[in-house]
């Protein structure tokens, strides 16, 4: 009994000061990095959780555009960073998948970071030439399978999202057809406008006004799910392609090596901000999918993506090198 009494009164002194540890909290202004341009889907959502997120950690929160080689320039820079939680990625699928296009890869997406929260989804969609020979995802995938080689996809680019996608339907069912790059998703969807290509599968966000305008037929989306922007959109993997899947994504990465508690506060601020009535309201408007998830869940989406880019990039023998 006595023995007993004595850990108790040990233990008692070192608990209490675990207890009233303070979380962590910047010692400077917070850098958000996007790698893109100022005015595209990621800097929009970093600018909508910018201020809710400065109000959160009592720091100033900075948004910072460093565009250049498909997202892997800010990326990079952002790997190198001091891992003190005073910079973080506003990471997106080129993020991961623009290193597996290059050799050598300027920085390794899983080793040289810390996924902290998947914070958004956007959705893409398939759309076709406005005389497309085809009326919807069952007769485009039919006619893509019947005629080899007659038919090409656009994209804003070799590793573009767009690309990708056309690559995992290519891998996914043998079709052989052609892709055609453009600088920039507005560039392949005005080709496609105007009949010079056949189709894509873009980010819903570049399209939404052309769909809505019916400049373009939609035929599906490429989630697992069908979206609440069109819900009479079926999926490509409920109607001609068990399995497929390919969306973009915003998350926040920091470097590895960050400390567990930086982590952990800069999770808890991610999800708060983006559950935000402001920034739910203009991220829905902008076609964005909201998500918010710890940091397992976060690590396991990037694990999975990693998984499956990797093997599409290497089965198609895709590279930015050409």
């Amino acid at each position: 009994m006595l023995r007993r009494s004595v850990f108790a009164a040990l233990a008692t002194p070192l608990a209490a000061p675990a207890l009233a540890q303070p979380r962590w909290a910047p010692s400077r202004p917070v850098r958000l990095i996007v790698p893109f341009p100022a005015g595209g889907s990621p800097d929009l959502l970093a600018r909508l959780m910018a201020p809710h997120a400065q109000a959160a950690l009592g720091q100033s929160v900075l948004v910072e555009n460093r565009a250049g080689a498909g997202a892997t320039v800010g990326s990079n820079m952002v790997a190198r960073e001091a891992a003190d939680g005073h910079t973080i990625l506003v990471a997106v699928i080129a993020s991961l998948t623009g290193p597996l296009l290059m050799n050598p890869p300027p920085y390794d997406p899983v080793r040289d970071f810390r996924p902290i929260s998947m914070l958004a989804i956007t959705p893409t969609v398939l759309v076709t030439r406005p005389d497309f020979p085809g009326r919807n995802v069952r007769e485009w995938h039919s006619q893509l399978q019947a005629n080899p080689g007659r038919f090409t996809f656009a994209s804003g680019g070799v590793g573009n999202p767009a690309h990708l996608a056309g690559e995992l339907y290519r891998s996914m069912t043998g079709a052989e057809i052609t892709h055609v790059p453009f600088r920039g998703s507005a560039p392949s969807l005005t080709e496609l406008r105007a009949g010079r290509v056949d189709f894509t599968i873009v980010d819903m966000p570049a399209a939404q006004a052309l769909i809505a305008d019916r400049a373009l037929p939609a035929l599906a989306v490429g989630t697992a799910g069908r979206v609440p922007a069109f819900p009479d959109l079926p999926t490509i993997g409920e109607s001609v392609v068990p399995g497929f899947e390919a969306y973009s994504w915003v998350m926040w990465w920091v470097p590895a090596g960050t400390p567990d508690a930086v982590a952990a506060r800069l999770t808890e601020v991610a999800n708060a901000a983006i559950a935000q009535p402001d920034v739910v309201a203009r991220a829905a408007s902008a076609g964005f999918l909201l998500r918010g998830t710890d940091e397992a869940g976060a690590r396991a989406h990037v694990a999975a993506e990693n998984a499956k880019w990797s093997r599409v990039i290497r089965d198609r023998r895709l590279s930015l090198e050409g």
